[in-house]
């Protein structure tokens, strides 16, 4: 999700017309991972703030830069098309993170502009805006795309031509990338959240109520694709079958046949697995049609007044699990040692937000992701005491850092696992009669 790509501080996405569905439907957050996660009813990760929060000029795009130079960052994520919902929710964090740097006097003193780039959500598309971004942009830095398939088209050509790059598509590794092009110049920003989702379910729902039959329904995207796998993969050792599995189609308007399809199996649970935002409510809508009880879960990006009133509203949201807020976060999450770091980048993300003018609790529960990628970028910039493209490179290849959120990161990236994530915190919400969002205790408490 690109929260970040407008160089000035932007509205909301739902306050702009121009980037509303057809049908007011709202964009969501999209699902990642594949490491030990810890689900708690809110968790969290933690990140360090102060040091690395400004971009720095360079990479092959723009070179290394005088010492004041600006730091040109191309945004290149869906601002139009089925991606729309990622791209556009991902900028806002993005735009907050780069205010925040700015106003501090920048990364290394270099002040840091964003340049978006529409990919239409069309991986060729995608691919050929980071050639314009590296030849004509002359951008130091890349932040996107938003989604696995066009960043699986993006990330071999940002390699080619040695621009760091730091996507927001769900996922690393079984996304369609390369080995080569896995351990390169280009580098995830966020975790497979749709694993993370998975697990969230499988802990806190499944295994709690003692459910024996699931359903998994998935998108026809890569990283949608993957998620009955791994569900399965985790069968035997939490006691349960996957008795029915579904794909649609992402921009697909009816979901029936598939709602159909998977109810036919007896499933107890339907595990989410689908890209946030229409495709995720008009899937929502097609069961609900059939069943209005059954539970489903992980709903990514949900956790917003908008997103509950496009889908019906809090009777509609009825045992719908959904990803919880920030918010959600700081007051669920126990005050530890452990947990410090994501309780402060937390804060720190919804502070920023309010001071670039996108406070609303919808803005601050889709930006999440525009803020991880300029976090990381300026911790590695920072450590690395310089902007080059090589320098850059290398401490994002050693990057130990916890970044805050919704879904709290806690990096170990390694020059052979660019994607390490040892733990994952997020909290499990549902949608009170009033429309509030309550934490679900975590299992075991």
């Amino acid at each position: 999700m690109d929260d970040s790509r407008f160089t000035a501080a932007r509205l909301s996405f739902w306050k702009r017309a121009a980037a509303r569905t057809p049908d007011g439907a709202p964009r969501l957050a999209r699902p990642r991972a594949r490491h030990r996660l810890k689900i708690i009813g809110y968790a969290a990760g933690g990140a360090v703030l102060a040091g690395g929060l400004a971009a720095g000029c360079s990479s092959s795009g723009g070179g290394s830069g005088s010492a004041n130079s600006p730091i040109t960052i191309c945004e290149i994520g869906a601002t139009s098309g089925p991606f729309a919902q990622l791209g556009v929710d991902d900028e806002l964090g993005a735009t907050a993170w780069a205010a925040m740097v700015n106003k501090s006097g920048g990364v290394l003193g270099h002040k840091v502009t964003l340049v978006p780039e529409n990919d239409a959500s069309d991986p060729a598309t995608a691919a050929a805006l980071v050639h314009k971004c590296v030849t004509q942009v002359h951008a130091n830095f890349i932040f996107g795309p938003e989604e696995t398939s066009t960043a699986s088209a993006a990330i071999p050509i940002a390699n080619q031509l040695q621009e760091v790059l730091l996507g927001w598509q769900s996922g690393w590794t079984g996304q369609g990338i390369s080995d080569a092009n896995l351990h390169s110049y280009s580098f995830p920003g966020i975790g497979n959240v749709f694993f993370a989702d998975d697990l969230a379910t499988i802990t806190q729902l499944i295994v709690p109520r003692h459910y024996t039959r699931v359903a998994v329904i998935e998108d026809n995207a890569p990283g949608g694709l993957g998620n009955t796998q791994y569900v399965q993969s985790l069968a035997s050792k939490y006691g349960y079958q996957v008795v029915a599995s579904q794909i649609t189609n992402p921009g697909a308007t009816d979901d029936t046949p598939q709602a159909l399809d998977l109810l036919k199996a007896n499933p107890q649970i339907i595990i989410l697995g689908l890209i946030p935002g229409p495709d995720t409510i008009t899937f929502l809508k097609a069961v609900r049609a059939q069943n209005p009880t059954i539970p489903i879960s992980e709903c990514s990006g949900c956790a917003t007044s908008t997103f509950v009133a496009a889908t019906g509203g809090a009777a509609a949201m009825q045992d719908v699990y959904l990803i919880g807020t920030p918010e959600n976060v700081l007051s669920a999450v126990p005050s530890t040692s452990a947990s410090a770091p994501a309780l402060a980048d937390t804060k720190a993300y919804i502070a920023a937000m309010n001071a670039a003018g996108l406070g609303s609790a919808t803005d601050i529960d889709e930006g999440g992701e525009g803020w991880d990628t300029g976090r990381e970028l300026a911790a590695a910039i920072e450590t690395a005491k310089s902007i080059s493209p090589g320098d850059v490179k290398n401490a994002l290849e050693h990057q130990t850092l916890v970044t805050g959120g919704i879904q709290c990161y806690f990096w170990q990236r390694s020059p052979s696992d660019y994607g390490n994530i040892t733990q994952i915190d997020s909290a499990v919400v549902t949608v009170g009669s009033g429309g509030s969002f309550t934490v679900l205790p975590q299992a075991g408490s």
